[in-house]
């Protein structure tokens, strides 16, 4: 095929490049193979228009003859180096003035000599193009090998377009080096999870609050739940809020006589928009006005974590209901047998009677004791299995509650997460943000609030898709859990989301700086990823190893800017487990805009 097909750019004929040579590079996690890598190392002519290219993300299609006709196996690039013949005899142990010698020739010579080419690394993607009749079309094959000395050729955007972009799908970025947006199926983003990871400053949030619109403006009948440990989303969402939905927090912004200035003292503003938003008068008062129409409205509301209603005895039977599907045998067995026994007994009580007024409430003494020496008796029969599990943990949570009772008389002074989990089903309010700056009062409201959806979504049906949005993740799925700081409750309940959620439409996305902290059996339930700057070596391995693309790839995030990402999906865009590069816009520039337009309607 020549350089003037639609599939292929080949700069005007100036690459010109074949396969050197290829290997296989795989890594092991308990003597298995979890990931395989075949690396391949192109030489191209040496051309600076090549080498500009080539400093931006590629794919190269390599010739690949077979029995009936000629494929090309399409590979991603992750490194470029020119190279001089002289380089390679060159030492640093020659004297200083050979070497100079030896360097003002090597300059001379760039592209004048034979003697310089461009080594290119690329990996594999598994993915196989053919050409016939003029269209192209493309196919998984991991398993096709190379064949060393094949032409190779650069993929043109319009080829990558047609390789990932979704037809009729949402635009999220622009593809860095190709002159296409990246547009994805973001139904298939929320339904099978997701997660945005980088380093401080990268963007998290703002890439989280773009796709928290995306979501809103394309998928109608679903609802958004924003858990904030940090105070950003109320900000960086606060025209969508007026438009969509309602601010939830523990701290109480209505006693201020000031409600403007006590929100905006209590979230973090951008400093590249505190001046435009705070500092301008006209958007103030109308800011002042909305926001008193959401306090009109009951769409600012004081979260109350001190209600119980979603500590129901019902609630920890299907914890244990699902342990009946785990893996150990021990505790498959043994939640079975507890399992109808707790439904036995359940079934001989109010069905919405709580563990605490089982704890407390002298009618209940017997049941007390009967569920306690079920509990102990399962533990026992546990400990004899010599190794710690999950079920462990469940049951002595249980114990706990039903032991460990200081009661007292409650005064409801806010929704409770089972309120709040009533509200998000019922459709009205379709993004709601709720602020917890405590790590301890959120991961019991996101416990509480993810057992009230589970017990409510098997109840009734209809109702929206629920996308629950964890920013701040290793606050909620530490890889290092307790039970005195409810880590391993949020733990157990974040991880029920993502393993169990999408069968009931609720859907989890988490954000995190510190990957090395998560737990990572929740990460490998994500299907999509947006991985920013990690400097970190072992952040990288992480996500390299749950999502399974080339470690070769990940290490390029390192030199990422703000705003770009590397975007990995198994279901959002066309081809699994392609690693594109991509720019995504900017959620400050929207947030302000809308909020100026919102001004001009107020003063009108």
């Amino acid at each position: 095929m020549g350089k003037d097909t639609p599939w292929f750019d080949d700069i005007n004929g100036a690459f010109n490049a074949r396969l050197r040579e290829t290997s296989i590079k795989t890594s092991y996690e308990e003597g298995k193979i979890v990931l395989k890598s075949i690396i391949g190392v192109f030489e191209a002519s040496f051309n600076l228009a090549v080498l500009d290219r080539l400093s931006k993300p590629s794919f190269i299609a390599v010739e690949r003859p077979t029995e009936d006709e000629l494929k090309y196996l399409i590979y991603e690039t992750f490194s470029v180096r020119p190279l001089h013949i002289q380089e390679l005899s060159m030492d640093v142990s020659m004297p200083k003035a050979l070497r100079n010698d030896f360097l003002v020739k090597i300059y001379s010579m760039w592209g004048d000599s034979e003697d310089t080419w461009v080594d290119i690394g690329a990996v594999y993607t598994g993915y196989v193009m053919d050409v016939s009749n003029g269209s192209i079309n493309f196919q998984y094959d991991p398993n096709m090998m190379p064949l060393v000395g094949a032409k190779a050729h650069l993929l043109s955007s319009w080829a990558i377009d047609k390789l990932v972009n979704v037809e009729k799908g949402v635009e999220i970025g622009e593809i860095i080096g190709f002159q296409h947006k990246l547009k994805i199926d973001i139904l298939n983003l929320v339904k099978f999870h997701g997660g945005v990871f980088g380093f401080t400053g990268c963007g998290k949030s703002n890439l989280t609050s773009i796709i928290v619109r995306k979501v809103l403006h394309n998928l109608p009948n679903t609802s958004i739940f924003i858990i904030d440990v940090a105070g950003e989303y109320s900000i960086n969402l606060l025209d969508e809020i007026i438009n969509y939905g309602m601010i939830l927090s523990t701290e109480d912004f209505l006693s201020s006589d000031d409600i403007l200035e006590s929100f905006f003292a209590s979230q973090v503003i951008p400093e590249s928009l505190e001046d435009k938003i705070v500092g301008n008068s006209v958007l103030r008062e109308a800011l002042e006005y909305h926001l008193l129409n959401l306090v009109g409205g009951n769409r600012i509301c004081k979260v109350d974590l001190e209600g119980r209603e979603s500590d129901k005895l019902s609630y920890m039977i299907s914890l244990i209901d699902e342990l009946r599907d785990d893996q150990n045998q021990l505790t498959k067995i043994l939640a079975s047998e507890l399992y109808y026994r707790l439904n036995a007994i359940a079934s001989k009580l109010p069905h919405e009677i709580t563990i605490h007024e089982i704890a407390t409430k002298d009618e209940y003494r017997d049941v007390k004791r009967s569920i306690l020496n079920l509990i102990n008796n399962v533990l026992a029969r546990l400990e004899s299995g010599r190794s710690r599990t999950k079920f462990n943990g469940v049951l002595e949570i249980f114990r706990d509650k039903l032991v460990n009772v200081e009661y007292e008389e409650h005064v409801e002074s806010g929704l409770s997460p089972w309120d709040v989990a009533e509200l998000i089903m019922g459709g009205g309010n379709r993004l709601m943000v709720a602020y917890i700056p405590d790590p301890l009062q959120a991961r019991d409201f996101t416990s509480k609030f993810i057992g009230a959806l589970f017990v409510l979504r098997k109840r009734r049906l209809g109702g929206p898709r629920i996308l629950v949005v964890l920013d701040e993740a290793q606050e909620f799925i530490p890889d290092d859990v307790r039970k005195e700081d409810l880590t391993f409750q949020s733990n157990l309940d974040v991880e029920r989301l993502l393993r169990q959620g999408r069968k009931y439409r609720i859907h989890g996305w988490i954000s995190t700086q510190r990957v090395a902290r998560l737990n990572v059996n929740a990460i490998q339930q994500l299907h999509s990823y947006y991985a920013g700057t990690l400097p970190r070596s072992y952040d990288r391995h992480v996500i390299a190893d749950a999502s399974g693309v080339s470690p070769e790839i990940l290490d390029k995030t390192a030199q990422l800017d703000t705003g770009e990402w590397l975007f990995i999906s198994h279901k959002a865009t066309r081809r699994k487990n392609i690693p594109l590069f991509i720019k995504t816009p900017n959620n400050e520039d929207i947030l302000l805009d809308n909020l100026m337009k919102l001004a001009e309607k107020f003063k009108v």
